[in-house]
C-alpha cells in the first residue's frame, strides 16, 4: 500500500487496507459465514431488493446460487474463497490500478462482496462514456483493427461507429456463437451500410477445437455459453491463428470465456500491445486473473476498471489495458 510519513495516502486506501486487515484473521469458513451473516441482514431489512439481487444470481448462474433454505450456498462459498484465497491478488491489482477511480470501483466490489450493501455499488455507476469505449482510456482512428468477441447483435459495433465515427477504422472482425445473433449482425451491419466488417460463427479460445451450445440455437440472449458437450457444434479458434494482420482492439464480453480467449490473444498482446476492454464480472476470479495475464504477456500495460452495470449489484464491470 502507498504510504506517506507511515500512513496511506488517501481515504480509499485506508478502506482499502481496512478491509484486507479485517479480513486476514479469518479463515474461509470464517469469512464464509460473515458474508452469510450479512445477506441475512440485507433481507430482514430490505426484503425487496434482497430477493431482486438473489433472483439476479440463481437466473444467470454464473456466481453461484443462493438457497440456504435448501442447503444452497454456493454464492457465500465462493466469496468467501475469492475474499479469503486472494486477498493478495487483489492487493496486486489495487497497486496496477492507473486512476482512483478504478481503486474506488475495486474497494467497492470486495465490500460488497462481504457486507453485501448496494449503496457502495450506486457509488460507482458511470455513463459518462458508452460501455468498453472511455475516452479517457482509449482513442480510435482510421487504422483501427477492432475485434469483437462477443459481439451479440453487432451492438457494441454500432456503438463503436457512433463514438469514434464510420471512418474511424480500418477493419472490424465479429465474433459471435449464436446463429440468430449472427443474423441481426448481418443485418445491423447491411442495414447500416458498414464496410469491412467480417462476421465470425466462431467462439475465441486458446486454441482451435469444437465445443457445444448449451442452448437452442434459436435464441438471441446475452447470456450463451460453450460446453463440452450438446446439440449444436461450434467450432473455436485462437484469434491469434484466426487473424492475419496486427489487432489494435479487442473488446470481450463472453460469460466467464475471457481467460481462455484471452490465452488465444497472447501473441498479438505481446507482439502489438493493442487496447483491451474485457468484462471481468462473470466470476470471481477475472478481476485479478486477467490482469495477470496480461502482465505477463506485456508489463508496459496500465490498468484501469469502469463500471456499467446496475445499482443494486456488481455487474457489468471493464478492465481496460491500454
Amino acid at each position: 500500500m502507498s504510504k506517506t510519513n507511515g500512513k496511506t495516502d488517501t481515504q480509499v486506501d485506508r478502506e482499502f487496507k481496512a478491509l484486507a486487515d479485517f479480513l486476514s484473521p479469518f479463515n474461509e469458513k470464517e469469512v464464509q459465514d460473515a458474508v452469510e451473516r450479512n445477506l441475512a441482514f440485507f433481507k430482514q431489512n430490505d426484503e425487496r431488493n434482497y430477493q431482486a439481487a438473489i433472483a439476479y444470481y440463481n437466473k444467470y448462474k454464473l456466481w453461484g446460487l443462493y438457497a440456504p433454505q435448501y442447503g444452497i450456498r454456493e454464492l457465500a462459498e465462493n466469496r468467501a474463497q475469492a475474499l479469503n484465497g486472494h486477498m493478495e491478488d487483489f492487493e496486486w491489482l489495487y497497486q496496477r490500478l492507473g486512476d482512483y477511480r478504478s481503486r474506488v470501483i475495486l474497494t467497492n466490489i470486495l465490500y460488497y462482496w462481504l457486507m453485501s450493501k448496494y449503496p457502495r455499488i450506486a457509488q460507482i455507476q458511470d455513463h459518462t462514456f458508452p460501455q468498453y469505449f472511455d475516452l479517457d482510456l482509449v482513442r480510435c482512428d482510421k487504422n483501427e483493427v477492432f475485434v469483437d468477441i462477443g459481439a451479440y447483435t453487432g451492438d457494441t459495433v454500432l456503438s463503436y461507429i457512433r463514438t469514434f465515427g464510420e471512418d474511424c477504422y480500418k477493419r472490424i472482425y465479429c465474433y459471435e456463437i449464436l446463429p440468430a445473433d449472427i443474423d441481426l449482425i448481418k443485418k445491423n451491419v447491411e442495414q447500416n451500410k458498414l464496410k469491412n466488417v467480417e462476421i465470425r460463427n466462431k467462439g475465441a479460445a486458446d486454441k482451435p477445437g469444437t465445443l457445444y451450445l448449451n442452448r437452442p440455437s434459436d435464441s438471441v440472449s446475452s447470456i450463451a455459453q460453450l460446453v463440452e458437450t450438446g446439440d449444436i457444434e461450434v467450432p473455436t479458434v485462437a484469434i491469434d491463428d484466426d487473424i492475419k494482420e496486427p489487432v489494435t482492439f479487442i473488446k470481450m464480453d463472453i460469460e466467464g470465456a475471457e481467460e481462455q480467449a484471452l490465452l488465444g490473444c497472447r501473441r498479438q498482446i505481446a507482439d502489438h500491445h493493442p487496447k483491451l476492454a474485457l468484462s471481468v464480472y462473470h466470476n470471481h476470479k477475472d478481476l485479478w486473473k486477467l490482469a495477470k495475464m496480461i502482465e505477463g504477456y506485456d508489463p508496459s500495460y496500465r490498468f484501469y476498471l469502469r463500471y456499467y452495470g446496475n445499482a443494486l449489484l456488481p455487474t457489468e464491470y471493464l478492465l481496460y489495458a491500454v
